[in-house]
């Protein structure tokens, strides 16, 4: 029975669950990906170059496919909605292509086979990016969408553990098992999402300014937005910072614990670096709700700032450990840090949309909040593999450049001037 879509005066906890959901079994592909494609690229090539410039196709898929979805599905409206549709075909087609990723690997297929399959489990992750993101400002008014942002991100981050810690778990026992769960459970999330949530239709005058709007008005006023251009380029630099970590992780566990990243030692620390990767999730997940009452109930750019803040120092002092409960520790702490950031800026360009009256553009704004996310993901593939080879592969250069680039983002939030809400304000 689909859960009738609430209207914005209040928050509907239905509504919010069915979307957690789809974001929960959505990280159990991307956490599948980031702790193990590393390791299935490393049967191919020990280049560091090479793997980060395969691993950055997720980032050019990133920047091209969701604002260009969320550009169509802004204009259209199906008998099932205009997100729905985008949900249930993009998780069938990312849960097969990326159990045919593995079957390359495990089968030694060429090289060209692996390729085409992860490029296309990318494609197909995108395909419902900026739909799903565009659900919850579609459906939640503003005021509530950091609560509302805090459960989605904590079911995020639980998806994010269930791909870590299990998919170490089933890989220890047979990898095949590991991509069998992503091959059910993604689809999974896509159907109870398309089965559950009821979209509206937009009144014929919000849908005419929907359609009159074409790209070149569309660029220009984005322009003239400064905060939304501000946001944009800040979280470009925390993702930046957080995929020069994460996209390497392995090969840093592999030289802070076994003492260099040789395709025997990856494949060695593997398990136990993928748990560490899950660790780091459940101190997001303890961080994930309090994130976003801070960002409703406190102040947005505070929420914002200290989360960014905490993420970005932890990952600094990483350069000084060299203990696996020194690396258990700043991931800890890290965690934290990255809970509160994803609660708090999970809502920002749907409150900024309310504050300018242009709620009806969620999918296009979150097509271009998702390119800002994969933007940092085709960069660090090539410039942190390049950072790496220029340091003699040295994985632990990565802390500081990563702390660096992260921390750039607090003065950037710092004069967004219309986030935070002002007595008796709209938004």
């Amino acid at each position: 029975m689909p859960v009738k879509n609430a209207k914005k005066s209040s928050f509907a906890m239905g509504v919010v669950i069915g979307i957690a959901f789809l974001a929960f079994s959505r990280n159990i592909g991307w956490a599948l990906n980031k702790g193990f494609t590393f390791t299935m690229l490393s049967a191919y090539t020990q280049s560091s170059f090479v793997k980060g410039v395969v691993l950055a196709i997720e980032g050019l898929m990133g920047v091209i496919v969701p604002p260009l979805v969320g550009w169509y599905s802004d204009r259209i409206f199906t008998r099932r909605g205009r997100r729905k549709p985008f949900v249930l075909v993009g998780g069938i087609l990312a849960g097969t292509s990326l159990l045919l990723a593995y079957m390359a690997y495990s089968q030694g297929w060429f090289f060209e086979m692996f390729l085409f399959f992860i490029s296309f489990f990318y494609f197909s992750m995108h395909l419902y990016t900026a739909p799903f993101r565009a659900l919850m400002p579609d459906l939640i008014k503003s005021g509530l969408r950091g609560k509302a942002s805090g459960v989605i991100t904590m079911f995020e981050v639980i998806g994010s553990l269930t791909g870590f810690i299990v998919g170490a778990i089933l890989w220890s026992i047979d990898p095949v098992y590991t991509f069998a769960m992503g091959f059910l459970l993604i689809p999974m999330g896509s159907l109870l999402t398309y089965s559950s949530i009821e979209e509206h239709e937009l009144e014929t005058e919000r849908l005419d300014k929907v359609l009159n709007e074409g790209i070149i008005d569309y660029a220009r006023r984005m322009f003239h937005e400064v905060d939304t251009i501000k946001f944009y380029t800040a979280q470009t630099f925390w993702w930046m910072g957080f995929e020069f970590i994460g996209m390497f992780f392995i090969g840093i566990a592999a030289q802070i614990l076994l003492g260099n990243p040789s395709e025997d030692n990856i494949k060695k620390i593997t398990s136990s670096a993928v748990i560490l990767l899950g660790i780091f999730n459940i101190a997001a997940v303890f961080t994930a709700l309090p994130g976003g009452l801070i960002y409703d109930k406190i102040g947005r750019k505070m929420a914002i700032i200290l989360g960014d803040v905490v993420f970005g120092l932890s990952i600094f002092a990483g350069m000084f450990v060299h203990t696996y409960m020194g690396v258990l520790l700043i991931m800890i702490i890290a965690g934290f840090g990255w809970g509160i950031l994803l609660s708090a800026s999970y809502p920002v360009i749907g409150d900024l949309l309310s504050k300018y009256r242009r709620e009806e553009f969620n999918g296009r704004y979150y097509g271009l909040f998702e390119a800002s996310r994969s933007l940092p993901i085709l960069l660090a593939g090539w410039v942190g593999g390049a950072i790496v080879m220029l340091a003699g592969n040295d994985y632990i250069v990565l802390f500081p450049a990563s702390a660096i680039i992260v921390l750039l983002a607090v003065p950037i939030i710092a004069t967004m001037k219309n986030l935070d809400k002002k007595k008796g304000a709209r938004a």
